[in-house]
């Protein structure tokens, strides 16, 4: 009886965590609530602890769900913004505790979005991203209190770590490297330190290896790098496409265009990331820190109207940009994306319900939070009139207008090149597919001069896996296939007939 007791004051001591996954569940809007020593707080405050963590309480309350989480981990996150306010704030499931995750996850990121009168634009950008078949990017909202006190409406940002890339990868033991200015990736030589020192400080690396920190191996960046580097020649494309997934830089910058994120790679040298791929070979290339979006500017440009074939900086090397764009057929693919994403997912008919829904949804917990008003005097006024118009000199656009004018722009700009990016070298032989993004069935229909003849078509998912396979002899009515069984995301059609070689994108879409 005595061991039972002791078993069961144990049973009764230990965390019960839900399996939920309500932590990411966008519809609402749930609660997060820390507990630590005031001492702490204060020291956290007063220091601008965000080198390690300090210890608290963790509780996550969702309606009927309420999880408590003892020995959790709290600093203070981001750089720049570590100044501000309101500060914004990293959660650690597991730094106490090792190897523990709460709801599949060891960490969190909490956005505290100071200087976004929105607060909706980092969320708006990775609904975006993923309705563009990327790399999934879970992003909620969320109410923070700490010892009690309301601190405000929160992003919660799905952290980049060895959990994510198991999940979206199927693969955790590649090199992760995060990659923040100045990462060019311009070439410096084949020495590994070279790299490692760019920032001139030992702490810091613009290059930062955040897995498998102890090889500290930059060999494979090195090879990367000494690759993107060489003349763009007949040679380069197979080169190139050998150690680095192409088609997810291209459509990352698409989505950088689209969206006016310049605090990206392709203008700004920050904020990507690269992850060696074994399962591959590959580096596959993915953005973050997306706030500077929709409008946001602190450079005094028009990124509404910027040309969308010349975004990045003048005068500064960008090799990732100017060599693949170098190349006609990765310059038509990116022209391809930019035309689909701008046409299907960020065109104000299909993206404005979308906008005002989460506008509807964090109105009260904006309504509230006082912090929000601390860095810029952002008024509730300023919160809805920044949907709309513009709000100060960082805000020029309001999140529409910015994507009714970047809309106009971009469709003006690649006009006359969509229709004839995908034409062979042989003739104006051509194909074209709809609708796009599709459902259910997706249409090819073929230019006359292709008629009677056999067509071989293949399907890729956006990792370069077969995905479907069939032939049939071109007329002059559109083709129809099903793609009922492709999961919803990004996909590359490509057609061969003798006479011409095509390809084009399409998005499966989940509705």
């Amino acid at each position: 009886m005595k061991h039972f007791l002791v078993l069961l004051l144990c049973f009764l001591a230990a965390p019960l965590f839900s399996q939920s996954t309500a932590l990411y569940d966008d519809s609402k809007v749930s609660e997060i609530r820390i507990f630590m020593p005031q001492d702490s707080l204060t020291y956290m405050f007063d220091q601008l602890v965000n080198d390690h963590y300090l210890p608290a309480t963790f509780v996550f309350a969702d309606g009927p769900l309420r999880d408590t989480v003892a020995q959790t981990g709290i600093r203070l996150r981001g750089n720049t913004s570590l100044n501000a306010q309101k500060k914004s704030f990293k959660i650690s499931f597991n730094e106490f505790v090792p190897g523990r995750k709460y709801q599949g996850v060891k960490k969190l990121n909490l956005r505290g979005s100071h200087n976004d009168p929105t607060m909706i634009r980092e969320k708006l950008f990775y609904e975006v991203w993923n309705k563009a078949g990327m790399p999934r990017r879970r992003v909620a909202f969320v109410k923070v209190f700490i010892n009690n006190e309301y601190r405000g409406l929160y992003s919660n940002v799905e952290e980049i770590d060895k959990e994510w890339l198991e999940d979206v990868y199927s693969v955790d033991t590649g090199n992760l490297f995060k990659c923040t200015y100045p990462a060019d990736l311009n070439y410096s030589g084949g020495n590994e330190n070279t790299y490692k020192i760019i920032m001139n400080n030992p702490e810091t690396r613009a290059y930062d290896l955040t897995t498998n920190e102890t090889e500290d191996d930059y060999s494979r960046l090195v090879q990367l790098i000494t690759v993107l580097n060489q003349p763009v020649n007949a040679a380069f494309p197979e080169q190139i496409s050998a150690i680095l997934n192409v088609e997810s830089v291209l459509k990352s910058f698409a989505l950088d265009v689209v969206s006016g994120n310049w605090d990206d790679y392709f203008y700004n040298k920050n904020n990507y990331y690269l992850y060696d791929n074994p399962a591959t070979g590959r580096f596959e290339y993915f953005t973050f820190d997306t706030d500077n979006t929709f409008g946001v500017d602190w450079l005094n440009k028009d990124w509404a109207r910027r040309d969308c074939l010349a975004w990045q900086k003048s005068g500064e090397p960008r090799p990732l940009a100017t060599k693949l764009l170098a190349v006609t057929a990765y310059r038509n693919q990116f022209i391809g994306y930019l035309d689909s994403i701008t046409r299907y997912i960020t065109c104000p008919d299909s993206i404005f319900p979308r906008i005002d829904a989460l506008h509807n949804l964090i109105t009260p917990a904006a309504f509230n939070d006082v912090y929000r008003t601390l860095d810029y005097g952002y008024t509730m006024g300023d919160f809805h009139d920044g949907f709309t118009q513009t709000i100060d000199g960082h805000t020029p656009y309001g999140i529409k207008p910015f994507l009714s004018v970047r809309y106009d722009s971009t469709l003006s700009q690649i006009d006359g090149l969509v229709s004839n990016s995908d034409l062979a070298a042989k003739g104006a032989a051509y194909f074209y597919t709809f609708p796009n993004p599709t459902t259910d069935w997706l249409y090819i229909q073929t230019e006359t001069s292709l008629s009677a003849q056999p067509v071989d078509c293949a399907v890729y998912d956006k990792e370069g896996r077969l995905q479907l396979h069939w032939e049939w002899n071109a007329t002059a009515e559109p083709y129809r296939v099903s793609v009922q069984s492709l999961p919803p995301g990004w996909y590359q059609l490509y057609l061969k007939t003798k006479d011409v070689e095509q390809s084009a994108s399409f998005v499966k879409s989940g509705n």
